[in-house]
């Protein structure tokens, strides 16, 4: 897993997994993962909606590219990076540009999905393979030429499976 730090009194902050970039206006809300999940919740992981009562909207981890559709993404937190069942984090949504780690090369413009994170693996994004099935997380920004490169993603998921 990542579990990176940085020194704050620097001027200029290297990229870590989840940092959001490229800050229009990024779409950051609160939401509660659900309380039932066993799924290993952190930084980049993507999320999904689920039902249930709260006053947050109720989010679970997406278990991989066919699980969903995507909601938002877990961003970087300087002073938590994995969340527990139940517990309340922010979550990233459409539009934003966010840090994530290429599982593969990437290319820019391409579409790509994300596996979960293990607790010995940070969550990856890789390009889609199959537009039938898998769901899209967004659009990789940076070019990505192996796996384990951190490269810009702009969250734009696919609601219904297709690309």
């Amino acid at each position: 897993m990542s579990f990176l730090s940085q020194t704050m009194n620097t001027f200029t902050q290297a990229p870590i997994l989840g940092l959001v970039d490229l800050i229009p206006s990024p779409e950051v809300i609160s939401v509660q993962l659900s309380p039932s999940t066993a799924a290993v919740c952190q930084v980049g992981s993507a999320l999904k909606l689920i039902g249930g009562q709260a006053a947050l909207p109720i989010v679970d981890v997406c278990s991989g590219p066919t699980d969903g559709p995507v909601f938002a993404v877990v961003p970087y937190n300087n002073r938590k990076n994995t969340y527990s069942a139940g517990e309340i984090l922010n979550a990233v949504m459409k539009g934003t540009f966010v840090y994530l780690r290429s599982s593969a090369a990437i290319n820019r413009g391409d579409k790509v999905t994300t596996t979960a994170a293990t607790t010995t693996t940070d969550p990856l994004v890789t390009t889609v393979s199959t537009p039938t099935t898998q769901y899209v997380t967004g659009v990789a920004i940076d070019l990505a030429t192996g796996a384990d490169q951190l490269i810009r993603i702009r969250i734009a998921p696919s609601l219904n499976g297709a690309v």
